[in-house]
């Protein structure tokens, strides 16, 4: 499942988690809409990794303060802290490989 966050709430929710992945997209972007469906493969590999998602579009600060400047881009977030970003499409496998190397 997908927490959806925003700039008000992102920041205490990522200092919580111990792991996580946050997807930042944008409504209408049809390689956003893949990545959930990736994100939702790779949450059926990594169970106990958190998943979130943001919307590019209407949380700025979120962007800028985790360098998500192209949409999607994927966040690894390791005890409390964003420690990689990495923007584009990955298969549910890349995702799994790009978050073991975080």
């Amino acid at each position: 499942m997908i927490t959806h966050l925003s700039d008000a709430d992102y920041k205490r929710v990522f200092m919580a988690t111990s792991s996580g992945m946050c997807l930042f997209f944008k409504n209408l972007c049809p390689h956003c809409l893949n990545m959930e469906k990736v994100m939702e493969k790779f949450s059926a590999r990594m169970p106990d990794v958190r998943l979130y998602a943001i919307d590019a579009e209407t949380n700025p600060v979120a962007v800028e303060e985790c360098d998500a400047q192209r949409a999607p881009t994927l966040v690894v977030i390791k005890a409390g802290k964003v420690v990689a970003a990495k923007a584009g499409l990955m298969n549910p496998k890349e995702m799994v490989a790009f978050y073991e190397r975080a």
